[in-house]
C-alpha cells in the first residue's frame, strides 16, 4: 500500500502564482493613489501646523511674523520681522532674508507636492491675527489632487478641500 505524499504539485504552485499577481496588477493602482492622496495630505497639514506656528511665534515674540511661499511653490520660510521691510528665499538650505525679516525655518516641500507660489501670511503679535485682516488661502498641490488652507483675517487656520 503507497502511503499518500503531503504537498503541493508544481501546477498548484503555478495557478496560485498567477492569481497572486493578477491581484497585484489589480491593486496597484489603488496602493499609488492612495500614496499621492496620503503625500499631499501630509505636506498641507505640515504647512497648516506650520501657519499655527507662526501665528503664536508672533504672540510670543511680540512682533510680526510671516510665513513667504516662494521657488516656484517648491517651499517657504517662516521669519520675523525685526525692522522696515524685505523677503526671504526658501530655496537656500537655511532661510536667507533680505531687509527686515529674520528667518525662523525653512521647509521644502518633497515628492512633486506644491504650494501657491508668492503668497505671504503676516501675522501681528497682538491677537495673531492676519495683518491684512482678509482671509488667504494657500493652494497644496500634488498632479491633479488640490488641498486648500485658510487663513481668516483673525488668524484661523482651516484646512478644507477647494
Amino acid at each position: 500500500m503507497r502511503r499518500a505524499q503531503a504537498g503541493f504539485t508544481m501546477i498548484e504552485l503555478m495557478t496560485v502564482m498567477v492569481i497572486a499577481g493578477i491581484l497585484l496588477v489589480m491593486a496597484a493602482p489603488a496602493f499609488n493613489d492612495l500614496l499621492q492622496r496620503r503625500r499631499l495630505e501630509g505636506q498641507a497639514n505640515e504647512l497648516a501646523i506650520d501657519l499655527g506656528y507662526a501665528k503664536s511665534e508672533a504672540v510670543a515674540r511680540n512682533r510680526n511674523v510671516a510665513l513667504f511661499t516662494g521657488g516656484g511653490g517648491t517651499c517657504y520660510t517662516i521669519a520675523a520681522w525685526t525692522t522696515g521691510t524685505g523677503s526671504c528665499d526658501c530655496t537656500t538650505a537655511f532661510p536667507s532674508c533680505t531687509g527686515g525679516p529674520v528667518g525662523l525655518k525653512t521647509v521644502t516641500l518633497t515628492n512633486a507636492v506644491t504650494v501657491t507660489d508668492g503668497l505671504t501670511f503676516d501675522f501681528e503679535p497682538v491677537r495673531g491675527a492676519l495683518q491684512s485682516s482678509t482671509t488667504t488661502t494657500a493652494t497644496v498641490t500634488l498632479g491633479s489632487r488640490n488641498l486648500a488652507i485658510s487663513v481668516t483675517g483673525y488668524g484661523r487656520v482651516t484646512p478644507f478641500n477647494p
